[in-house]
């Protein structure tokens, strides 16, 4: 009864063979439809990656992503400097003032300029950005709450291609361009950054710029306040 039975005719592809070697239809159809599966599901989770911004917004502001750093590191001998940076900042009492990360994004034009989203300063101008995070820790972000950095070290070549490049604290790892993540208001802002400006005085060689939004740089490479230009 088992030899007319045709489901066993239909499941096996041999039947003329001994029962060891033959092949269940079965199986084969459904390793081949798990290995079908698996490749489409792989095929996607590529597509869906390479669709992923690599920038995340804050305050309508595009910031180069986490992943983005991470890409960054893979190259070359990025992982050892930044490390090293990394030890240095912490050594100076100041690793925990925000990510080294947030350091070395270049900007908010990148993208437009087609230019890396981070760079590395040479190491003789690691001392500079000390200071300046010390005055974001002790003085900014107590007066007008956390912030998020849209822009630390610029190289030349992406800092050519901005205005006022020869004037840039940034090439000389000095310099913060932040935006508050409260809801400070643009007016209050102003006012408290001003404010604060005047009662650190020129001894304190603090640098302020000033944008039409909530953008606003900070430096500890001279004593000055202007307008930024968007």
């Amino acid at each position: 009864m088992t030899e007319g039975n045709s489901f066993t005719r239909f499941r096996t592809l041999y039947p003329h063979r001994p029962p060891g070697r033959r092949i269940n239809f079965l199986v084969v159809a459904s390793l081949t439809l798990l290995l079908a599966a698996v490749l489409a599901a792989l095929w996607l989770w590529l597509w869906l990656k390479s669709q992923e911004k690599p920038y995340v917004e804050t305050r309508g502001y595009r910031i180069a992503s986490e992943e983005s750093f991470n890409h960054f590191l893979r190259n070359g001998e990025n992982r050892t400097r930044v490390q090293a940076l990394t030890d240095y900042l912490e050594s100076q009492g100041v690793g925990e003032v925000t990510a080294v990360s947030n350091l070395l994004r270049q900007g908010r034009e990148w993208l437009e300029l087609e230019k890396p989203p981070f760079a590395l300063p040479p190491q003789g101008e690691w001392a500079n950005m000390v200071s300046t995070l010390k005055l974001l820790r002790d003085e900014i972000v107590p007066l007008i709450g956390p912030v998020a950095v849209i822009s630390g070290f610029r190289s030349d070549s992406y800092n050519r291609e901005l205005e006022h490049a020869d004037k840039s604290r940034h090439r000389a790892f000095c310099a913060l361009d932040l935006i508050p993540t409260s809801h400070i208001s643009q007016g209050e802002l102003a006012e408290e950054l001003q404010a604060l400006h005047a009662r650190l005085g020129p001894e304190s060689n603090f640098g302020l710029g000033l944008g039409k939004e909530l953008l606003f740089h900070i430096d500890t490479c001279g004593y000055r306040t202007w307008q930024l230009v968007d």
